[in-house]
């Protein structure tokens, strides 16, 4: 028996153990998805094509031997800014400012961001990642701070009282990274 058959036998065994049906003529091509979250696989024709892909099935959205010349805020939709702060609403109404256990809703979430990524080009995906993860990380953070300027000693995870997310969520100081400033059409005006 030849090496090469070997290794074909043993991918063909890995492949049906995990219910991968097997096809003597293409054995090399798994396209199978991750059982845990729906996730992409690439098969092996992209990877060596050069077409790699996120969980997500995303392509140019590896890192990989980059200078973060992808680290800049890029114009994103206005549907994605909202879905960002209703992200952020939700970690602090729910779970008072971390994240939650919710692996469905964090699904929901980056799928959504994904599926965006897809309508943009190549070049552009990583960059509205890096902006839409600034806007996320900007938010939570200037709503964390009002917090504290209120509630003394707060952390996340603590409770919040009742009524005061309202009126930080309302404040302009939150709205214009979404929204722009009053009067004017940019948000996000926050810098790399």
């Amino acid at each position: 028996m030849r090496i090469g058959n070997n290794n074909q036998l043993i991918l063909q065994l890995f492949q049906r153990m995990n219910g991968v049906n097997t096809n003597k003529t293409n054995s090399f091509k798994m396209t199978n998805t991750s059982k845990r979250s729906g996730g992409y696989k690439n098969d092996l024709e992209e990877f060596l094509a050069g077409h790699r892909k996120n969980s997500y099935g995303v392509e140019g959205m590896d890192v990989t031997g980059r200078n973060g010349d992808y680290k800049k805020i890029i114009p994103v939709s206005q549907e994605m800014k909202e879905h960002v702060l209703n992200d952020v609403k939700n970690g602090f109404y729910k779970y008072n400012g971390m994240s939650g256990d919710n692996e469905a809703e964090w699904d929901a979430y980056y799928r959504k961001n994904n599926e965006y990524y897809k309508t943009l080009k190549r070049e552009d995906r990583l960059s509205a990642c890096w902006t839409l993860g600034q806007l996320h990380t900007e938010i939570a953070n200037r709503v964390s701070s009002a917090i504290k300027a209120q509630v003394p000693g707060w952390q996340p995870g603590n409770p919040i009282p009742e009524g005061l997310l309202d009126n930080i969520f309302a404040d302009e100081s939150i709205t214009s990274l979404v929204y722009g400033k009053s009067g004017s059409e940019s948000g996000l005006d926050i810098r790399a």
